[in-house]
């Protein structure tokens, strides 16, 4: 699963590979109609990277000018989050990834939340495969019954309040 998840995140260019993240083999766009607060055209990292962002019907289209890589993604708006959930995927290939971004003025942020599988809310680890060392040290957690369970999850984590940081490499502007 790590391989995969760091070639997932590779092919996005727009995810932090040790950000933390939820994982799940459900997709929420079957509960929440996406949103598009990011505008089409080309984005930069601090490092560089340029990626073109595409606005689908129902997705945007990531494409990494670099490695000439596609990715997909949606933004979600929750009550228990002031930004957005940002999902991740691969088309029709499971899992899903969920990070939380902010827009900017510029662009748009990501941002971490220090420990995720360390802090998350007693009540949510029954809903959690149990987290390996790997997961850990990536920071992530992964929905066990991901139709059952994977928004509340994103919901209950959103509402603890946990201690988050913008990830500034993973800070995107846009290109003139």
């Amino acid at each position: 699963m790590l391989a995969q998840l760091r070639r997932l995140l590779a092919v996005a260019a727009v995810a932090l590979p040790l950000g933390a993240c939820i994982t799940s083999k459900y997709d929420i766009g079957a509960d929440l109609k996406p949103e598009f607060p990011i505008k089409p055209g080309a984005y930069v990292n601090k490092e560089g990277t340029i990626i073109d962002v595409r606005k689908l019907a129902t997705e945007y289209r990531v494409f990494n000018r670099k490695n000439k890589d596609v990715s997909y993604a949606r933004l979600y708006k929750i009550p228990e989050y002031p930004d957005y959930v940002f999902e991740f995927y691969e088309k029709r290939k499971p899992p899903t990834y969920y990070f939380y971004l902010k827009t900017t003025d510029k662009g748009f942020d990501f941002y971490d939340i220090d420990d995720l599988p360390g802090t998350v809310p007693e009540h949510l680890k029954p809903l959690l495969a149990q987290v390996t060392d790997e997961e850990k040290k990536n920071n992530m957690i992964a929905v066990a019954n991901g139709k059952r369970d994977t928004l509340y999850v994103i919901r209950e984590v959103s509402r603890a309040n946990l201690k988050m940081k913008k990830i500034e490499k993973d800070s995107y502007e846009r290109m003139p």
